[in-house]
């Protein structure tokens, strides 16, 4: 059967494709905490508006597998998104308190400016394959939904909650779709995910006179990875010919991180502390839900939204647990669940081209309380706009371009270190972050 063997031929191409293309390093997450919304360069150049409802290339495939039957045939997309993030983390007054200073409270010593960000890319590759006379689809999706890097100077005033901290997921997603009439069809899929994570930070001398200082300061480092599923499952109904509606549900996925943690550079009395040990660490990564509206108004204009929900709340604490008898290193996060809104329109130009845009609100999932310079994060507005280019009924490209504005966020936290020991050091990280970034994003797709 030469057509089979050419329909797999191509779906083999597609999917080596596809992992070395989510084998690219992940960006510095500035969605809702960690969470990367730039699955999809269309979807990126409406600011996310409607994405689990228009299923216009493989990328539905993560915005919502039910969208695999609106497609014409087999599908390849490769695409990526730069993230060029800038941000600075400015002291307001940090503190310690240790033995060391005779329980008095003076300033942190150190650089008075965090700067955590870098330009890192964000990428994504998906497959989408008919196997029953278009009425039953596959796909594979290959993404990096969940990505974080914060990396400070080792010297600066907040390194004892934070140097660098630094989350890599890749999801794997085989995917099925039926349409079940003209008007509905559902799609479901598996999300197999592995994840890695490291996180390091500044351990305060207690007994250094006058206070900790970058030369006397230990160092805390703790590194783990692991696989993972969760599913996700979709629906997409055409109630009337110019009005479509998607829903889309994401089920969370615990992680548990195993691999080691370290202490060094600590002083007498405290050095029989020093050395690696096995360790763990749990990873509850959110579920999500979506539902999103697309209005034909004209042949040629689409009016979309969508209001998504994030169940962050999952996402309670950070406690390193040593394998030997060392005490769990525990940092509170409490987070929250959030809501995101967005709103965007598309218009196909001419045959070739599509222009498209959007704006959108997302929540920060952190509490004022409990918010970190490892997420120094801020509810988040985001401006796109895009563009589709036809080169042929086989080859198309899609480009996106969009600028996120942070709402600039207080950090006020302590931590205590060596309580219990009689050698109890309070270190108060006292901060206000100022962020924004631009995103540039360009995609290939290919048609068989």
């Amino acid at each position: 059967m030469p057509g089979a063997a050419r329909v797999s031929e191509k779906l083999s191409l597609v999917t080596r494709v596809a992992v070395v293309a989510a084998a690219l390093p992940s960006a510095a997450a500035l969605a809702g905490a960690f969470f990367h919304e730039a699955q999809s360069v269309r979807s990126a150049g409406r600011a996310s508006a409607g994405a689990p409802v228009v299923a216009d290339d493989a990328s539905t495939i993560f915005l919502n597998p039910a969208g695999l039957t609106r497609l014409s045939g087999p599908q390849l997309q490769m695409g990526s998104s730069l993230l060029m993030p800038r941000g600075e983390v400015e002291d307001r007054g940090s503190t310690a308190r240790t033995p060391g200073t005779g329980g008095a409270v003076v300033p942190i010593t150190g650089s008075q400016n965090g700067h955590p960000f870098d330009p890192a890319v964000m990428p994504h590759a998906y497959a989408a394959l008919p196997l029953v006379d278009g009425r039953l689809w596959f796909g594979l999706g290959v993404s990096a939904p969940f990505g974080l890097i914060t990396d400070y100077q080792e010297d600066w005033f907040g390194r004892y909650d934070s140097t660098k901290s630094e989350l890599t997921t890749i999801d794997v997603a085989p995917t099925l779709a039926m349409k079940l009439t003209e008007w509905a069809s559902i799609g479901a899929g598996l999300d197999l995910q592995y994840a890695d994570a490291t996180l390091e930070n500044a351990v305060p001398s207690p007994t250094a006179p006058g206070g900790p200082s970058p030369a006397t300061d230990g160092r805390f480092r703790a590194q783990g990875d692991d696989w993972s599923v969760g599913f996700n499952v979709g629906l997409l109904v055409t109630p009337t010919p110019r009005t479509r509606v998607g829903l889309q549900y994401r089920s969370g996925i615990e992680h548990e991180l195993k691999g080691d943690a370290s202490l060094s550079g600590l002083a007498p009395p405290l050095d029989l502390q020093n050395g690696t040990a096995g360790a763990s660490a749990e990873l509850d990564l959110p579920a999500m839900a979506s539902i999103g509206v697309a209005h034909d108004v004209t042949p040629h204009l689409t009016l979309l939204g969508h209001v998504a929900w994030y169940g962050w709340d999952s996402f309670d604490e950070i406690r390193v647990r040593f394998d030997d008898s060392r005490a769990d290193v525990v940092e509170p996060q409490n987070y929250r669940d959030t809501w995101a809104i967005g709103l965007g329109a598309e218009y196909r130009l001419t045959d070739v081209w599509t222009l498209r845009g959007g704006v959108s609100y997302d929540q920060t999932p952190t509490r004022d309380a409990f918010r970190n310079t490892r997420v120094p994060d801020g509810d988040r507005y985001w401006i796109s706009i895009g563009a589709s280019y036809e080169l042929s009924d086989r080859i198309g490209f899609d480009v996106a371009y969009g600028h996120r504005f942070f709402e600039n966020t207080d950090i006020d936290r302590t931590r205590t270190f060596f309580e219990g020991l009689g050698l109890d050091s309070d270190i108060r990280t006292s901060a206000r972050a100022k962020t924004d970034a631009d995103v540039v994003s360009a995609a290939l797709r290919i048609s068989f």
